[in-house]
């Protein structure tokens, strides 16, 4: 056979392939028998060894590739992946309606049209194909920038390498969600358990550890599937959600089921309760409804806010609680030295995730509960929130249940545990624990975004005596990387550069690193502002950081006594000694919908951390501060541990206005 006829019948094989593969793993619906499919494979796979230079990256024999040497390169979205706003009522559903007809300047009686379709709990990926055949794939990663999975991608077989339809766009970004399905994740886990392999707790991370492997081929043989749901850049005759779906199912992509296009908020809100009712039967997880404005000229006009889409909402199913039993607790000690009791629970399936532990808080919240080992008990999960107890059933005690008492010394290094006045925590005064040691080492090297230092690295670095303090970061060699198994020359370099990489630091960003109590995000923000050098800010003294608008004497008296520390002040030289810059800190001039309004945050707030929330604030030109003061302007308070707090008294007193999170959120949009 001559090359211009192998071309041909290589061209056929490839187009047969491909519609048998739409039928079979998009479809459900084959046309033909497994040996009849084989034969087609075969005869390409023959033809391709006799003409290697007619292979093409769309073949169908090209889905698995070599292995992968070092970490996943990265690389922009056009278009950046924004997470949604969350709706847990449908009041809340109601109100998002009212928000977009008034920002869009419509009449209150019209009705929107809206995209309503399943939330899957995957992992979110982006597909790039040019002139219909597949030449990139991207996790979201932070949004802006993704990790490219190409390779592991192609090994999905209901992902096609090459678009189906003849009428394709020269260039298409598609979105949509990797995932694992009930049976295969069962049927992994079970592999791995007989192998004594750590298990998986649920889909969505193992589908995301699959999409993470270095060699293709073990990729493939973990069963990912994936549906789709969404766009970056596309042609201008794609114009709203309903022919993006058509367009997607005419290129032979899997979208997701139950979609539907209706006409106003109260059919939005039938359709989310008729998916409630079968979500369970769907082949993957899914936690919610996204409810999406369909008219993309529309989605325009309403943009974006910082974190997510004006034009769409999740709405969130209601979080499922279960009995189980407190099989024991331990106390896990953070950075600063807080110990934090996890109870260690009886395994069970809460939502499709199987739950082993959950937090307690701290002891005064097991004494107002009265949990006690042995005992039966309701978790909570709700979306990826960590477990909690919500409540202990007292009336099955049977007498042998234990109490648990305040722990006197540290788990970790025996050193006496103290309380300070007026505080829940307990905490470890060892600064020297290796427990310490590691979570501020996390802390450090994710300030600083060194990439490739993960946990288990941080945490053999420390048993091993490798890296006794976080100046020892920047004194790493390459031959203390290589003598970790699965470490090659090109990844140990990768780590080592990455690391050099980090010692031009802006001076914020240091002092967060530091991980001095109380000093997240925001306030080393304000201290860099105050101080503007690095030596400026190793002489502070608790007079100049009280002096400091917004922030309180126990920030003051927390870095001074950081800052006397002559282990800290070491460290800090050995930093500096290793070659590392810090910038000064030159201060952005940020004017937004809260510019000249100071907020305070107290409790536990359900949409995100008070330090996510402080950095919203600074984001749109306002101020936060630690203590409420009379020139604050709104207390922001979330759940507390206890009936009240020391804030919301003395803003009672003040006559300063309290504001619940929702309304907080609400001053964002």
């Amino acid at each position: 056979m001559d090359i211009e006829k192998a071309k041909q019948e290589i061209q056929k094989l490839k187009k047969e392939i491909q519609y048998h593969d739409w039928r079979y793993y998009v479809l459900k619906d084959p046309v033909i028998s497994d040996a009849e499919y084989d034969r087609l494979v075969q005869r390409l796979i023959q033809l391709e060894q006799q003409f290697p230079e007619l292979i093409t990256p769309d073949s169908p024999t090209q889905r698995v590739g070599e292995k992968i040497e070092g970490t996943f390169p990265t690389f922009p979205h056009s278009v950046p992946m924004l997470s949604l706003d969350n709706a847990f009522e449908e009041e809340e559903l109601i109100e998002f309606d009212k928000r977009t007809k008034r920002f869009l300047d419509l009449p209150e009686n019209s009705d929107i049209t809206y995209s309503v379709e399943p939330k899957v709990d995957g992992v979110s990926i982006e597909l790039i194909y040019e002139k219909g055949v597949l030449k990139r794939a991207l996790t979201r990663g932070d949004g802006l920038v993704g990790e490219d999975v190409t390779p592991n991608v192609k090994t999905i077989k209901s992902i096609p390498l090459r678009l189906l339809s003849d009428d394709l766009p020269d260039y298409i970004e598609i979105r949509g969600e990797v995932f694992m399905t009930v049976e295969a994740f069962k049927e992994l886990n079970e592999k791995l358990l007989s192998s004594g392999e750590k298990i998986f707790s649920n889909p969505r991370n193992a589908a995301a550890g699959s999409l993470k492997q270095l060699d293709p081929k073990e990729t493939a043989k973990r069963k990912l599937d994936a549906v789709f749901y969404g766009n970056g850049k596309i042609p201008p005759n794609i114009s709203t959600q309903e022919q993006l779906f058509q367009a997607l199912q005419k290129y032979g992509l899997k979208v997701v089921p139950e979609w539907k296009i209706v006409s106003g908020i109260q059919k939005v809100i039938e359709h989310v309760k008729h998916i409630y009712r079968i979500h369970k039967d769907f082949p993957f997880e899914s936690d919610g409804v996204v409810i999406k404005v369909s008219d993309f000229s529309l989605r325009e006009r309403l943009g974006e806010k910082s974190r997510s889409p004006r034009w769409a909402i999740a709405f969130k199913f209601p979080a499922e609680e279960v009995v189980t039993r407190v099989l024991f607790v331990e106390n896990q000690v953070g950075r600063t030295g807080t110990l934090t009791p996890v109870a260690v629970l009886e395994p069970v399936r809460i939502g499709g995730v199987i739950v082993t532990r959950a937090t307690l808080h701290n002891y005064d919240e097991i004494k107002k509960k009265d949990i006690r080992i042995g005992d039966y008990v309701w978790v909570r999960r709700s979306g990826d929130v960590i477990p909690e107890i919500t409540k202990v059933i007292q009336e099955r005690r049977i007498g042998k249940e234990i109490e648990l008492d305040e722990p006197r010394v540290c788990p970790v290094c025996g050193s006496e545990l103290y309380r300070e006045i007026d505080e829940v925590a307990i905490r470890c005064p060892n600064m020297s624990c290796p427990a310490q040691i590691i979570e501020r080492i996390k802390h450090f090297v994710s300030a600083l975004d060194i990439e490739g230092l993960g946990e288990a690295f941080i945490t053999q670095f420390v048993s091993r005596g490798i890296v006794k303090d976080v100046s020892d970061i920047f004194y790493l060699k390459k031959q203390d990387l290589l003598k970790f198994w699965g470490v090659g020359d090109k990844l140990a370099t990768k780590i080592i550069q990455n690391i050099n990489n980090s010692k031009r630091v802006q001076l914020h960003k240091f002092i967060f690193a530091l991980g001095i109590r109380h000093v997240g995000e925001s306030v080393a923000k304000i201290l860099a502002n105050r101080f503007k050098t690095l030596t400026e800010f190793l002489s502070a003294k608790q007079s100049d950081i009280e002096s400091i608008y917004g922030l309180g004497p126990a920030v003051a008296q927390s870095v001074v006594k950081f800052l006397q520390d002559q282990k800290n002040m070491n460290s800090i030289k050995r930093i500096i000694e290793s070659g590392v810059e810090v910038s000064e800190y030159l201060e952005e001039e940020r004017k937004g919908k809260l510019t000249g309004k100071i907020f305070v945050f107290t409790g536990r707030l359900k949409s995100m951390t008070r330090e996510e929330a402080k950095k919203l604030v600074l984001e749109n030109g306002g101020k936060t501060s630690d203590s409420v003061t009379s020139s604050t302007t709104y207390l922001v308070f979330g759940e507390l541990e206890g009936p009240s707090s020391t804030k919301l008294e003395k803003a009672k007193k003040l006559g300063v206005k309290i504001i619940g999170e929702d309304e907080f959120l609400q001053m964002l949009k």
